[in-house]
């Protein structure tokens, strides 16, 4: 009874920012609207943040979850359209991810669109990536996680490390990423009215602020286009009901051995939000993927 309340007053909230933004898909109103919604929707966990380090042009903090000993380091990338960033649902999500694999997250306050569009997050995210490789930290204790853009972000982060001889992370996660900024999966028609977050001309909103003027079949816009093969292995999850479904299937279907699970009517990034049965499983099975991708390097660490 509690959880079917939670969750009709998760999609209540939801349905209403998706009517808003609607009539005003406009930065300050996407970024306005997570704002007031993070207090209804996020999780709850306890855990300790750093002050800011300086990561390039950007900043990132250290997410310690309470009572977890240091083990692994989960390099998270916040999703928010590219356009905005609400530390109150992704800390505690991350804190949430670190609890269940015995890690301890690494969050990237990368540049925001349209202020600063492509490519400044991505060269953001991949500064992060250098910080840590230079503090001497083994990648094979290392994961990649993000949701939503913040999903995209860290496959083209893990493409460039590829692409230039550098490391790759020990594994990533996917929580219904955007690969695809042309938007052409069958789901953004066919779930469009269906998902409860967005609508579909409010989701195409983001290539103006994001990708203006560029191709957006450049892998580093959307990686779903690129060459995918060595990179490490890779866990997706996504809602049936979302807009980006297909940009999930499409992409985990050219990556072998990926590890893939669509979510009954869940909504997008699910796991981030509190009260939700599947979304504390989805948590635990995020938190084993993690530890056994990296039990080998964690193992033997300090």
């Amino acid at each position: 009874m509690r959880e079917a309340a939670q969750r009709w007053a998760i999609e209540r909230v939801l349905n209403v920012a998706r009517a808003v933004l609607a009539r005003d898909p406009s930065p300050p109103r996407i970024r306005a609207l997570t704002a007031r919604a993070a207090p209804f929707i996020a999780r709850r966990e306890s855990f300790e943040s750093s002050e800011p380090v300086a990561v390039g042009e950007a900043r990132a903090w250290w997410i310690q979850p309470a009572g977890v000993p240091p083990g692994g380091v989960i390099l998270y990338f916040h999703g928010g359209g590219f356009i905005a960033e609400a530390r109150a649902i992704h800390d505690p999500l991350l804190a949430a991810i670190g609890r269940a694999s015995g890690a301890r997250g690494f969050m990237v306050d990368y540049r925001l669109a349209p202020e600063h569009p492509f490519p400044a997050a991505t060269e953001d995210c991949f500064a992060a990536w250098n910080y840590l490789l230079s503090s001497g930290i083994d990648p094979g204790r290392i994961v990649f996680a993000g949701d939503s853009a913040g999903g995209n972000l860290a496959v083209v982060t893990a493409m460039r490390a590829r692409d230039e001889g550098m490391p790759q992370p020990a594994a990533i996660i996917l929580m219904s990423p955007l690969l695809d900024l042309t938007f052409s999966g069958a789901s953004m028609e066919r779930n469009d009215g269906i998902d409860p977050m967005f609508r579909a001309a409010t989701m195409r909103s983001i290539q103006t602020y994001y990708g203006t003027g560029l191709d957006l079949r450049d892998p580093r816009l959307s990686p779903l286009f690129g060459r995918l093969n060595g990179l490490p292995p890779m866990m997706l999850l996504v809602g049936s009901s979302e807009l980006l479904l297909d940009d999930t299937l499409r992409f985990a279907a050219r990556v072998a051995g990926a590890k893939t699970s669509v979510w009954h009517g869940m909504p997008h990034v699910f796991p981030a939000m509190r009260g939700l049965a599947a979304g504390d499983r989805a948590i635990r099975e995020i938190g084993d993927f993690i530890r056994d991708n990296t039990s080998a390097a964690t193992m033997g660490a300090p």
